[in-house]
């Protein structure tokens, strides 16, 4: 599998400090993810149905990684954690029309920017 990032160029002669620990779980997330895109893709090339059950296997078992890695990371720093699930507390308001930014979105903000368009389109982001 291709090495997007490496945090440590060769060997370390001693223990991973706890951020170290913690950047090097956010690149194995990230390796995980990489490696359930590859096997969905190598799915969806083939037809051959042995290989796709297995490549589906496989990915499905990277997920559980990636849980893993997840649960350890939020561990070790609970404002991780914290600020992910944020994001999702958002995303479920956005989704059930409860957006935590109605006022925002109809009025300057504090520095007196403009509002960002409900609807962005390819001129809208050049104006900005």
């Amino acid at each position: 599998m291709p090495e997007f990032s490496n945090p440590f160029p060769g060997n370390v002669p001693r223990q991973m400090t706890q951020h170290e620990l913690e950047r090097a779980l956010m690149l194995d997330i990230a390796a995980e993810y990489e490696a359930v895109h590859l096997y969905l893709s190598q799915m969806d090339a083939t037809d051959n149905e042995d290989a796709r059950a297995v490549l589906f296997d496989i990915a499905a078992e990277e997920l559980v990684h990636v849980g893993e890695f997840t649960s350890l990371l939020y561990r070790l720093n609970p404002l991780v954690g914290a600020k992910a699930r944020e994001g999702f507390d958002e995303v479920q308001a956005l989704l059930a029309n409860k957006s935590p930014y109605p006022a925002a979105m109809a009025a300057e903000d504090a520095d007196g920017a403009q509002p960002m368009p409900r609807k962005l389109t390819v001129g809208s982001l050049k104006e900005a």
